[in-house]
């Protein structure tokens, strides 16, 4: 029988208390880069297989399936079809697991990363106006609809499942797995700051809801333009509350006797 704790068939590893939560297949994605250095694995080499590996880590093998797409993005390892798995290149440290934005940062980093986020998104709904199929759209419409209907219930936690369905299928639907994992990874370094929004002043989320509306008309309509306005005009709103959110706690602290 299955426990919680049973990480083997859940895909997922137990957290510590008071722990950075990072998605168990970036976790894996280290080990596998970390075994590649202390094996001393050179480019070309072949890597065992995600069943074996799978055995050796004790996750399962959609979990190393996750991981090596990651590592293959970054140049770590690839994929022959038919053949298995090979160093790609020199192993290092996963740039993933060296950000850690959930501990205390110069908020003009957080800030620079919208800027990132903003340009990411823009060129995503570019070519998610060009290349969406109805499934697509279907899928934003839903999106739209659960943050909607978070918003108009005052329930955050229903918005941002909304939210980040939104966000997600609009980078799948751009049809450049890059572009998604990169908006997917700046998304969660985000988290947090992005929290600080939804339990902001009332009001704010259907102000998003309405500018996620105006995305997806612009996608269903097939005007680029107009879609990577309203995506640069969403994330620059996000990005101002969240200073304005900064400022107000901060002036409340001064404020605290």
């Amino acid at each position: 029988m299955e426990t919680p704790g049973d990480s083997r068939r859940t895909g997922s590893a137990a957290k510590p208390a008071g722990s950075t939560y990072r998605p168990g297949y970036e976790t894996i994605a280290t080990k596998i880069s970390e075994l590649i250095g202390v094996t001393g694995l050179r480019t070309g080499d072949r890597l065992p297989t995600e069943h074996a590996l799978s055995e050796q880590l004790g996750v399962s093998r959609t979990m190393v399936r996750e991981a090596v797409k990651l590592l293959s993005a970054a140049g770590v390892v690839r994929v022959r079809r038919g053949s298995g798995l090979f160093v790609a290149g020199e192993a290092r440290p996963l740039a993933t697991a060296a950000i850690n934005l959930s501990m205390s940062v110069d908020p003009e980093q957080v800030l620079s990363l919208f800027e990132f986020r903003c340009g990411l998104e823009a060129m995503s709904a570019r070519l998610a106006t060009e290349r969406a199929t109805v499934r697509d759209l279907q899928k934003l419409e839903e999106a739209v609809a659960r943050s909607r209907e978070g918003a108009e219930s005052g329930r955050p936690d229903l918005f941002a499942k909304g939210d980040t369905t939104f966000h997600r299928c609009i980078a799948e639907a751009a049809r450049n797995p890059f572009l998604a994992e990169s908006i997917a990874m700046v998304n969660r370094l985000q988290d947090w700051a992005v929290y600080m929004v939804l339990t902001g002043p009332p009001g704010s989320l259907l102000i998003a809801v309405e500018q996620h509306e105006a995305i997806l008309v612009a996608l269903r309509a097939g005007k680029p333009d107009a879609a990577v306005l309203a995506m640069q005009t969403h994330v620059q709103t996000v990005q101002d509350a969240y200073r304005q959110e900064v400022r107000r706690r901060l002036v409340g602290d001064k404020l605290a006797p």
